[in-house]
């Protein structure tokens, strides 16, 4: 007996939250690593308390290895290099026709102009210490920041090709703002065992406030991924058919299969029990997860449409959150309320408060920013009407 979709949704959100949420729970337990729990349930992350010391944060921070520098940037490049190659050949007719307007293109919209000023007012006030509104300031820079750069990333694929997630799939592109918000207070749940980001200029706010202001920031996350993938599809070097010749990704073999467990398994686990080691997997075990259980219920993958063979789809999106990533770590640098890095081993060559090698968490960040939105609606991340 097939199922419906509304009982495969539900099914696949049942066993995400019992999978992504209970294995570090219940390892953390089985250990018996109390000091981990002291960690998960600090709430508000008050890392103020700590002094400010990474090291003093479950004293997981290892020094700075070459080793595992190079390693991870060899690795970056090796899965990047196939998708990088094909999105620049043809790099002369990429040149000449990717920054011409598309077919169907729009003048730049009211509203676009009204983010823009929005985006620039908000960003005075998130670096500017002003005295008159000094206790307020932490709570009125951030979410505007956002707000304002997806209403400007909407209007810019208005421009370029007439449409935009915004203004072609309104109702599932606004539902994408909650979902956002429980995607990165999972993320921020698994922070808690690694401690590899926390909060400074939050000791003032009870638990209430700060659950409030930080839902309505992370609201933000999958809203401006989705627009800037968007907007990077209207350009040639994210054509679909650049990519049209690379592999599907076949979820039903059992080496697929096994990878993907193996890499959950260890993720999920080691992020209690080896965290100096295993911390990157914290990126990589819930897309694992994902898609495993899209798999195993019958639901089209996370790059299927169709098949999973959508490479195309891969890249942008990654580049996507790559190019949010600058904004986030840019804004947060000189702000008021802010996060700083204890990246274990990596922790060198800083770009804000991000070390360098740390930049390549955004591209997995990307492809589960995708695997989500196509979840809520697959037209978001196809881009058929703002793509071509």
């Amino acid at each position: 007996m097939k199922m419906s979709t509304n009982v495969k949704r539900a099914v696949h959100i049942v066993a995400l939250a019992a999978i992504l949420l209970g294995t570090p729970a219940l390892c953390a337990w089985l250990g018996g690593h109390d000091e981990i729990w002291e960690g998960v349930k600090s709430f508000p992350p008050r890392t103020e308390d700590w002094g400010f010391h990474p090291e003093k944060l479950w004293n997981h921070r290892c020094p700075f290895s070459w080793w595992w520098f190079c390693g991870f940037a060899v690795f970056t490049f090796a899965c990047l290099r196939p998708l990088v190659s094909r999105a620049l050949a043809r790099a002369g007719d990429a040149a000449g026709g990717a920054c011409r307007r598309r077919s169907g293109g729009a003048p730049f919209p009211w509203w676009g102009w009204l983010g823009l000023a929005e985006l620039a007012v908000a960003w005075v006030f998130c670096w500017a210490k002003f005295d008159f509104c000094r206790e307020i300031q932490p709570h009125i820079s951030y979410a505007p920041l956002w707000l304002g750069y997806i209403l400007v990333m909407n209007a810019l694929c208005v421009m370029r090709s007439g449409k935009s997630p915004l203004t072609s799939h309104t109702g599932p592109y606004l539902a994408t703002f909650p979902a956002s918000a429980l995607f990165w207070w999972f993320f921020e749940y698994l922070n808690r065992y690694v401690w590899n980001w926390y909060y400074l200029g939050v000791s003032q706010m009870d638990a209430w406030e700060y659950a409030f202001y930080a839902t309505l920031c992370f609201s933000s996350v999958l809203p401006a991924v989705t627009a800037t993938a968007a907007f990077l599809h209207t350009f040639g070097p994210f054509d679909d058919a650049r990519f049209s010749d690379l592999s599907p990704v076949n979820m039903r073999n059992w080496r697929t299969i096994a990878l993907l467990l193996s890499v959950s398994a260890l993720g999920l686990s080691g992020i209690v029990f080896l965290p100096k080691y295993t911390f990157p997997l914290l990126w990589l075990s819930p897309l694992m997860v994902f898609m495993l259980i899209q798999s195993a219920i019958g639901e089209p993958g996370v790059m299927g449409l169709p098949g999973g063979r959508n490479w195309a789809l891969v890249l942008r999106f990654a580049a996507a959150a790559l190019v949010c990533g600058l904004c986030w770590e840019t804004w947060n640098y000189y702000a008021v309320a802010k996060w700083v890095y204890s990246v274990p081993l990596v922790h060198r060559f800083q770009i804000w408060e991000m070390p360098l090698i740390g930049f390549a968490g955004y591209l997995p960040f990307g492809v589960e920013c995708a695997a989500v939105t196509a979840w809520i609606c697959p037209e978001l991340v196809e881009g058929g009407d703002w793509g071509r």
